[in-house]
């Protein structure tokens, strides 16, 4: 096997311990970090191939089935409207996809990455939640109420993906730098 491929299987291996980590505290029961999936369906579509997208949302699916079959989460939180996860998810994934030929390791690079995890969370956020709104069957929808509850549990989401946008930026200078510390003509500059 390649270094290349071998890389590339341990970042995907570490980005799925990430999402068993954060993923709604269902599986591992670690609150402490925000929920991870949506940053990193987004590194996924920037970095890996493309079965990295069915990959992860086979891990979403297994792991939200665990919370509901084991992990005490209510079924008032799977609906019809869980199909709309795909979408949201694939929002997510695309911007990563979108944002791939700006990441050259410069902060105009890195700007652009935590602008796309911004309209890619907005996106994904209106189809999560408005899907849940619209069809789960718990609510009598108004455009006014679904603006309020927006306006309440939005800024979580955007501050999870700003929180993990913000790590994925750290941790990829650093690796720049090792890489650039361990050899220096290997890197553009």
């Amino acid at each position: 096997m390649k270094t290349h491929d071998t890389n590339r299987y341990i970042f995907t291996a570490t980005l799925a311990v990430l999402m068993l980590a954060t993923r709604g505290a269902h599986f591992s029961g670690f609150n402490a970090l925000p929920e991870a999936s949506w940053m990193i369906f987004m590194v996924a579509g920037a970095l890996l191939p493309t079965w990295s997208f069915a990959w992860f949302m086979s891990l979403a699916v297994g792991i939200d089935a665990y919370a509901f079959t084991f992990g005490g989460v209510p079924g008032t939180c799977l609906s019809v409207a869980y199909g709309m996860l795909i979408p949201a998810y694939f929002s997510m994934w695309m911007a990563g996809r979108l944002v791939k030929p700006y990441l050259n390791g410069n902060l105009s690079g890195f700007a652009m990455f935590f602008g796309f995890a911004m309209v890619g969370t907005l996106v994904c956020e209106l189809i999560s939640s408005g899907s849940f709104y619209l069809w789960s069957g718990n609510f009598e929808p108004t455009m006014a109420e679904f603006v309020s509850r927006e306006l309440m549990y939005a800024p979580a989401a955007f501050s999870s993906s700003a929180y993990w946008a913000v790590a994925f930026i750290v941790a990829s200078a650093l690796y720049r730098m090792y890489l650039q510390a361990k050899a220096p003509e290997a890197l553009p500059h």
